[in-house]
């Protein structure tokens, strides 16, 4: 009588791919499910803020703090910024003064080839119509649109480690 072997190998390497297949699934119904928009840079945009242009038709939001924000954000008046968190600070009646105080607080200096500098973005509904625009440190978020025209950006994180000056980190306890 012939008896069968069982090939541990075979089966652990089935498991493993198959393990694998669902972990890809799993991942690609979950990116699937949503409305979400996203930002699209803009150096036009970019020109704008820095010289210290208001968007018509938008309401402005801060985040990181209103002196020195680490984002400005503008929403287009037909849309609803939702704000569970109150991540973002409404900030009423901007105009060019107050343009100026942030950017010249922010980015006084703005410099496209070196690491660490503000940019701009429109950011843009899941159909690519603008809806607002973005100007951050960050050059991603992540732009969810709910029902009734309301609209979730998340801020960017305030990580006060990426604001130190760049070095060897040697810290001398000075």
């Amino acid at each position: 009588m012939k008896m069968k072997t069982y090939d541990s190998f075979n089966m652990r390497k089935r498991l493993v791919t198959l393990l694998a297949v669902f972990i890809a699934l799993f991942l690609l119904v979950g990116c699937a499910g949503g409305n979400y928009g996203k930002i699209a840079r803009d150096r036009d945009l970019d020109n704008m803020f820095l010289s210290y242009e208001v968007l018509p038709d938008h309401r402005y939001y801060t985040s990181g703090g209103y002196d020195a924000p680490n984002a400005i954000l503008a929403i287009h008046r037909d849309y609803e910024l939702d704000n569970p968190r109150n991540l973002w600070v409404s900030v009423p009646n901007v105009d060019t003064g107050q343009m100026r105080k942030w950017i010249d607080t922010i980015a006084p200096d703005q410099n496209y080839r070196r690491s660490g500098s503000y940019f701009a973005a429109y950011i843009l509904n899941p159909d690519g119509n603008r809806v607002g625009a973005w100007f951050s440190i960050e050059n991603y978020t992540t732009v969810k649109f709910l029902e009734g025209n309301k609209v979730q950006v998340y801020p960017p994180p305030l990580n006060r480690d990426f604001y130190r000056p760049r070095g060897f980190g040697i810290n001398f306890g000075i």
